[in-house]
This record gives C-alpha cells, structure tokens and sequence, in this order.
C-alpha cells in the first residue's frame, strides 16, 4: 500500500499540511509523507513511529478511482463492495454515512483477518464530480486511538 519512505519530523502537537495533486489536507505533525504504492493512489501519509519492518502500520491513502468522473457514488460503492468480503480475508465491521466538509459521504469500517490484523475506515466522497477515497489503516489494537488523527484529516480533505 506504501513504501517505507517516511521520516520522523518531530512536529508534537502541531499540524502539517499536505497540497498536491489538486488535494490538501491536514495531517498530524509528527506524521510524514510517504510513497503511496496502492492502486490509484494520488497521496499517503503515515505515522514514523508505527513503522515494522520497515513499514509504517498507521497510514492514510487518499485514492482517486479510475473511469468514476461524473459517476454516481453511491453505485460505484456498491460495486466496489458487492464481492469484496468475500473469501478475500477481509471482515465488514460497518458502514453507514456522514458528512465531510458540508458534503455527503459513504464510510466502511472493515478489518484484515491475518496474523497481524489490520483494521481500514474506507470515506467515499464526491467532490467536483470525481470520486474520491480517503483510506485510514491502523493495527486493528491502534485503531481506535488513531480516530482523532483520521478525522482530522477526514475533515479538512479539500479539492482545487
């Protein structure tokens, strides 16, 4: 999903922010950039202290589809989905809907039955006709404690 290019940048409590391929968000300070490697994959960031292997566990990817401009969401989704729990070793743990920046959006939490479970919070958006997907990763034992990073940056992901 990403390379294990990240560097600590030793931020504490303040907020970075990230502007690049018509996005931008906000992101913790102590997070890095880093080298998203997942299919349509247009920005990642990542936690440095979550790094095993050589890999960072905590990580934020925002994808933008292909062929979805001008799609409806709400199909597009549910194709997504339609086959994706199945046999795939992914588990649902739910979906529902919310609001980003005023907009509607789809969100499914889902989680990885492997030997170091993982737990992902998939956010559909619509923004200027083009679908967009904010993926948050997270050690399924540090997923919960991760939110309030995820909403941030969640809640201030825009489009130019």
């Amino acid at each position: 999903m990403i390379s294990g290019c990240v560097t600590d940048n030793k931020k504490n409590n303040e907020t970075q922010t990230y502007s690049q391929n018509n996005v931008s968000f906000n992101y913790p300070g102590e997070w890095a950039n880093a080298t998203p490697t997942a299919p349509n994959a247009i920005a990642a960031v990542a936690d440095p202290n979550s790094v095993q292997s050589g890999i960072p566990s905590t990580v934020v990817i925002i994808q933008k589809p292909n062929a979805t401009a001008g799609s409806n969401i709400s199909a597009v989704y549910a194709l997504n989905y339609a086959t994706f729990f199945n046999n795939t070793g992914y588990q649902q743990v739910s979906e529902g809907n919310i609001t980003v920046n005023g907009n509607d959006a789809l969100e499914n939490i889902y989680k990885s039955n492997s030997t170091n479970p993982k737990q992902y919070r998939a956010v559909w958006l619509n923004e200027n006709g083009t679908i967009y997907v904010i993926l948050c990763i997270a050690n399924e034992n540090d997923f919960k404690n991760e939110q309030d990073n995820f909403n941030l940056i969640i809640n201030s992901f825009k489009v130019h």
